[in-house]
């Protein structure tokens, strides 16, 4: 079973990815085979060059790309063509891939290939220089030229006697904040949508009866012979989102199919049971909460980074307020005028929902994604700015909105990082101070324990010499110590 997968070669900031796929590819350990002779290859391996030498690949792709003068973005492509374990030898397989860069590449570009069989699945891996040497063309990778060239190994490969896949399944990636919602178990408004046409599914009889009933819902509806895809929004919706979106099995064509299958006598069913619970609702008596009454609220427990930063804000609020400890005042003295700065911080994860270390490095990571898109959208604006026919008004106006936004995220990526960067040494000084605190509740305990003053009058009727000496004593040792028994709600790890 062949299948072909391409991965795009960029040109970035100090790494040069071109070099290191050659190498990898050219690896002797991956592609050892003695007495195996190719042209423009290495000795005893599975590689071979075309229109280039192997050893000398980079170099003559570089010499082409430097030639034409296009050194930037693109470098060139990598594809991968990998086998069904025991269907195919090491050197058919190379055979394979040699007759693949025949039929679509050997006659403008510079390319080489390496068969490795450090894995029980055979592969080829081919690298492909972007600049054509014939005319300096750079080459287009679109998804229509992929397929074409997945076809192209498909009829090599049956040529062969290999296994292909006749039907390959594509999937669609899910956006972040959808994934994110799933995992935190929030509804979705996609979600809610099939949701939606679920229900209405099971109570309609033909799909125009299915239209009327979503429609009675507050949906809109967009579908006619003339619009190439169905489109709807949800009540208070902002935009319309296309059914195909949703998934395979809600596009207009496989919701017929689900209504031709569906029972007639369950369909009818279905809308007397609807129209029952429908009908209790609307006459289901009321209850209201009188305006004495106290609604208890739930507590909402802290985890992780989050209720480390919400201890910490809350041991820095009791030094300034001096309802701490003198010994624990000075653990904590330096962290004090940094107060402000972690309660934004605090605001941040508590804003953004991020109670975990692994929350906080997923949105940073989505905020790096976001950066770059909008980085490169805004370096394509600054191109089109240089064209003597652009409306630079237009365009400038368009980069400063962009360079607003960029603003925004690279502020909150820097939070991120300061927040892990902060979070070991806050969770140690935060545990000392504790400690600290601790030790000297213990003392107090004692120290009460073992002084009980002898309240009693002198046979005269005065306070006898004695004791009150002794009781000067005890107001001298407990004079420093004034205020109460503090309440160490640090530790709770808790808020309203």
């Amino acid at each position: 079973m062949a299948v072909l997968k391409i991965h795009v070669i960029r040109a970035t900031g100090g790494r040069n990815q071109l070099n290191d796929r050659i190498k990898y590819i050219m690896n002797p350990e991956k592609t050892a085979c003695k007495g195996f002779h190719s042209f423009f290859g290495i000795k005893d391996t599975l590689t071979s060059g075309f229109t280039c030498a192997c050893d000398e690949a980079y170099q003559q792709m570089m010499e082409t790309k430097q030639h034409e003068k296009k050194t930037d973005k693109v470098l060139g492509y990598h594809y991968i063509q990998s086998f069904k374990p025991g269907e195919v030898t090491p050197e058919e397989a190379h055979q394979v891939g040699c007759e693949f860069i025949e039929r679509c590449f050997a006659e403008d570009f510079e390319v080489v290939i390496g068969t490795h069989t450090d894995h029980a699945h055979i592969h080829n891996h081919i690298i492909l220089n972007s600049v054509s040497f014939v005319d300096g063309h750079k080459f287009q990778s679109t998804p229509a030229s992929f397929y074409k060239l997945r076809e192209i190994s498909d009829e090599i490969c049956r040529a062969h006697h290999l296994s292909v896949i006749d039907e390959p399944k594509t999937r669609k990636a899910k956006h972040y904040a959808e994934w994110k919602a799933e995992q935190e178990y929030r509804p979705t408004i996609r979600n809610e949508i099939r949701r939606d046409i679920d229900v209405v599914l099971k109570q309609s009889h033909s799909l125009n009866n299915f239209w009327e009933l979503l429609r009675l819902r507050g949906y809109e509806i967009k579908f006619n012979e003339k619009r190439k895809y169905a489109a709807i929004r949800p009540p208070n919706g902002k935009r319309f989102i296309r059914m195909k979106s949703l998934g395979e099995e809600y596009t207009p064509r496989e919701l017929v199919k689900r209504l031709e299958a569906a029972d007639k006598s369950e369909v009818a069913a279905n809308r007397r049971s609807f129209q029952q619970i429908y009908q209790q609702r609307k006459h289901r008596k009321k209850y209201y909460a009188l305006p004495w009454t106290i609604i208890p609220h739930r507590r909402l427990t802290l985890r992780g980074i989050r209720a480390l930063y919400w201890r910490y804000v809350y041991m820095l609020s009791k030094v300034r307020a001096r309802k701490a400890p003198r010994a624990v005042r000075g653990v904590m003295l330096d962290e004090l005028k940094k107060l402000e700065r972690y309660s934004q911080q605090y605001y941040f994860l508590r804003d953004n929902r991020l109670n975990t270390k692994a929350d906080v490095n997923l949105y940073e990571e989505a905020l790096s994604n976001e950066i770059y898109v909008l980085t490169d959208r805004r370096k394509h604006l600054y191109a089109e700015c240089r064209k003597p026919d652009a409306d630079k008004q237009t365009l400038k106006a368009q980069t400063k909105g962009l360079t607003e936004e960029l603003r925004v995220l690279r502020k909150k990526q820097r939070t991120c990082k300061t927040v892990l960067e902060n979070a070991p040494a806050m969770e140690e000084r935060l545990e000392t101070a504790n400690t600290e605190w601790q030790r000297i509740e213990r003392n107090e305990d004692e120290h009460s324990k073992e002084v009980k003053p002898n309240v009693g009058r002198s046979r005269s009727g005065g306070t006898s010499a004695a004791h009150g000496d002794h009781a000067d004593r005890i107001r001298s040792q407990t004079r420093g110590n004034r205020s109460s028994k503090p309440r160490n709600a640090a530790d709770r790890g808790c808020e309203k």
